[in-house]
């Protein structure tokens, strides 16, 4: 869809010009934190030391961001419910809830204003998908490539080190010993490991086939350099998932393909909540239990309903009298993250608004049936044990969780799949994918 309404370009290319400024204001600043700093471990509750460079970068950029979403917004303000109000309430609920609970206790972040403005830009645009999930795909695995190459040519930028500069080593988790753990130009390797496993499902838009299944290679290469266990069995689910959707669409119909990826995503929902209730010892999943237990220990006794505010975890890791262990930065697992950050009602509006989303984008009409259930599969599977959504933090996972869910729940209803006269297409645009 080309249309171009009052803004200069259409409406298509508007939508991937936002995806490459928000990529180069979340992994641009990054890459230039590895290129001008002496990237050590940081011990939990300090912040690491972020350069000149990497501060303007990140800076400068999110002023670019929220200036670009705003001029599209007053351009195109006529645009904003086209995709329905339920579906702009559906995604901005979550952030209100957070937001109202943040406002109550302190000031909001600047990730709070950039959210809604990215999310109505979104909305104003509508962007053809393919578009946007192939530009993203591109990113992704221009982030793996830049994220090996630093580990070959600058390891002490791109493999992890302690605090004294040596390489880190763990031999219980080490895939390949003598090259260490990639962490790219992230500051740790899950959080290489999640970014690119999500976002290796947008990788699988990329055309010609060859270029594709290359992408695919570099990307399970550098998650296994990783180490990051969540992102491996994240990437191998969403693999596996993905294949399941495409061959009973492919040999079947969309309306059983449609219901297999629904039962596959939200029983990745339900796996991601129950996980942490289930009275895991303390040292299950290395110590997340005794994180977990804390946690939910705290917050049940306190802060049931609204929760303690979404940087509770930052607090704690950086006092002295923490409860927790030294490694409780973040909740180690989405579900416990809501409901610490934002309670009880936080955490039963997250999980609708997850719900309501992942069911209109694995519709039996979604041309991208495969590819909505291998993000959601993606995003959730990692929130076994790592935290990759954020409403009012931690966007620098956005251009792989909140940007393609976003694009394939508000996309035009010519983008979507017909039973009626176009059963082949949904099948090619699928059958592409793998």
């Amino acid at each position: 869809m080309q249309q171009r309404g009052r803004l200069f370009i259409s409406t298509d290319t508007a939508g991937v010009l936002l995806v490459v400024v928000m990529w180069l204001r979340a992994v641009g600043s990054l890459i230039a934190l590895s290129l001008t700093a002496d990237k050590k471990f940081v011990p939990v509750g300090k912040e690491p030391i972020w350069t000149p460079a990497a501060s303007l970068t990140s800076r400068g950029l999110y002023v670019v961001v929220v200036a670009y979403c705003l001029g599209i917004i007053l351009f195109r303000m006529n645009e904003l419910t086209r995709p329905g109000l339920w579906r702009v309430v559906a995604v901005l609920a979550p952030w209100l809830c957070i937001l109202l609970r943040d406002l109550y206790s302190g000031m909001p972040t600047p990730d709070s204003v950039l959210y809604v403005m990215v999310v109505l830009a979104l909305a104003a645009l509508r962007p053809d998908p393919r578009r946007v999930l192939a530009a993203l795909g591109t990113l992704v695995l221009l982030t793996a490539i830049i994220a090996v190459v630093l580990g070959f040519l600058m390891p002490s930028a791109g493999v992890l080190r302690d605090s004294s500069g040596a390489g880190f080593q763990r031999s219980d988790k080490t895939v390949f010993p003598s090259l260490g753990l990639l962490q790219g130009m992230f500051t740790s390797e899950n959080n290489l490991g999640t970014y690119i496993s999500i976002g290796s499902a947008t990788v699988a838009m990329l055309r010609p086939r060859w270029l594709r299944l290359a992408g695919l290679g570099i990307i399970v290469f550098a998650v296994l350099w990783s180490s990051s266990r969540s992102s491996m069995f994240a990437l191998a689910s969403m693999l596996v998932i993905g294949i399941l959707v495409w061959a009973v669409g492919e040999f079947g119909s969309r309306r059983s393909a449609s219901v297999t990826a629904r039962i596959a995503t939200v029983a990745a929902i339900v796996t991601m909540c129950a996980l942490p209730l289930m009275g895991w010892g303390d040292d299950a999943f290395t110590d997340r239990g005794f994180i977990w237990n804390r946690a939910l220990e705290q917050w049940s006794s306190r802060a049931l309903l609204f929760g303690f505010g979404h940087d509770w975890f930052q607090h704690v890791a950086e006092s002295d009298t923490s409860p927790l262990s030294v490694g409780a930065y973040q909740g180690h697992n989405q579900f416990v993250q809501f409901l610490v950050t934002g309670g009880v009602v936080f955490a039963f509006i997250a999980v609708v608004s997850i719900l309501l989303q992942t069911y209109a984008i694995t519709a039996p009409t979604s041309r991208y049936l495969t590819i909505a259930a291998m993000l959601v599969t993606g995003i959730c599977t990692t929130g076994f044990l790592e935290v990759p959504l954020g409403f009012v933090d931690r966007s620098t996972f956005w251009t792989v969780t909140i940007v393609p869910i976003t694009v394939l729940f508000f996309a035009r209803t010519d983008d979507r799949h017909r039973e009626s006269g176009a059963h082949v297409r949904g099948r090619e645009d699928d059958a592409e994918a793998l």
